[in-house]
């Protein structure tokens, strides 16, 4: 077959072809190319903020929580971003990769975003100049492809971080047959799992036999959780959760789900020491006789893990035709990313100058205060992230911001 030129096409197709676009940014670099392109296909349309959840949160076990508080969900969306200018030699402006990752939180009340780090999530600062111009961002300036979404919890008042919400994951409205709200599946409270939908003013517990839940992933289509032995469950139209694999053999402190190539693996992250803030235990004892199964602890109430040293990581794949786990040594060029709103992949054929086979991570250290860290699976050494030139994939051009 002939090939045709996009000018070339007829106007027909042009409106079928716009009705495959979903995001913002397609929608908008396609009605930027001309005005036929503009006329086939209506401006994107801001998707309604989820209403605030009712939800019920006690102070650091003070009781007084009985009052109801809003919890606004936030959504973050990472894209992989291409420069599409040609800098001349030389020049101070040209980026330091030719792509890299850019994650965009959105707030739920105005819709105004902000560049954050996709791995600590902490936000990016311009840097400060009393004679400095606004920034632009031009999308005609670069190649945008969205690559995921997440979300997180934050409390309404003041859009403080729920620290007492360790994971969680939003499903579509169809899902479970919930009607037109969607629903959301959290880990909250050291491990326990909890489901609720917009309009509920409580968490409802599942599986209360087990508190020990580490992570939670959306996997074709359905949550999948994973617990401190290693045995991945996924939650039923019935919301009864159903054990998907065998225990992982793994005694490392923390269990990660990671989506790979379709492919569903295990982080098992060790550690060398645990230090548990002793705010958190004096609230452990103010609740230890209230029933918090269906409530929030707005402050501190789940064990941080400050001085917590990483020492080692162990991957496992999941076998799903044999139902047993394969121990992996080799990632070959993806990079696992451990995030707090959720852990995935990325393959560094996309990036210049990263490097395959290594474990992005978060190292807290204080309330205040994380650093991204680089497990290599080939040598088993932890590197500083911004040590490594793979820091480039996750970081901006200089120009644009700081820390």
């Amino acid at each position: 077959m002939e090939s045709v030129k996009w000018s070339d096409l007829p106007k027909e197709l042009w409106p079928i072809i716009g009705k495959f676009l979903h995001t913002r940014i397609d929608v908008l670099r396609f009605r930027s190319v001309c005005s036929l392109w503009r006329s086939s296909r209506p401006p994107f349309e801001r998707p309604r903020p989820p209403p605030p959840l009712p939800l019920k949160f006690s102070s650091d076990g003070d009781g007084d929580g009985e009052a109801k508080n809003q919890a606004l969900l936030f959504q973050s969306t990472t894209y992989r971003m291409e420069s599409l200018i040609d800098y001349p030699s030389g020049s101070q402006s040209k980026p330091c990769s030719k792509r890299w990752l850019l994650k965009l939180e959105e707030d739920p009340d105005s819709g105004k975003m902000r560049i954050v780090h996709p791995v600590t999530n902490w936000p990016f600062r311009y840097p400060y100049s009393p004679n400095a111009t606004p920034k632009e961002f031009n999308l005609l300036d670069f190649r945008v492809v969205e690559l995921r979404k997440s979300y997180g919890l934050k409390y309404g008042k003041n859009n403080a971080t729920l620290n007492s919400v360790h994971k969680l994951v939003v499903m579509p409205c169809n899902h479970l047959d919930f009607g037109d709200e969607c629903v959301i599946f959290m880990l909250y409270n050291q491990g326990k799992l909890g489901f609720v939908r917009f309009g509920d003013e409580k968490l409802t517990r599942l599986d209360e036999q087990n508190s020990h839940y580490d992570d939670m992933i959306v996997y074709k289509g359905q949550c999948y959780v994973v617990d401190k032995w290693g045995i991945i469950s996924w939650v039923s139209s019935a919301l009864q959760v159903i054990q998907f694999s065998p225990p992982l053999c793994g005694l490392g402190g923390q269990k990660h789900l990671v989506e790979s190539c379709g492919e569903l693996y295990v982080v098992d992250q060790y550690f060398e020491r645990v230090s548990v803030c002793n705010h958190n235990e004096l609230g452990m004892v103010r609740n230890q006789n209230r029933d918090l199964d269906d409530e929030l602890i707005f402050g501190h109430y789940h064990y941080l893990h400050f001085d917590v040293d990483a020492i080692d990581f162990k991957v496992y794949k999941l076998d799903q035709e044999w139902g047993k786990w394969v121990d992996v040594k080799d990632l070959g060029d993806q990079v696992f990313i451990l995030s707090n709103d959720g852990s995935f992949s990325v393959s560094t054929t996309e990036y210049a100058g990263a490097k395959g086979n290594c474990i992005f991570f978060i190292e807290r250290l204080s309330m205040t205060k994380s650093i991204g860290r680089v497990f290599n699976l080939e040598d088993g050494r932890i590197r500083t992230l911004a040590s490594l030139g793979s820091s480039q994939m996750v970081q901006p051009p200089p120009a644009w911001c700081s820390f």
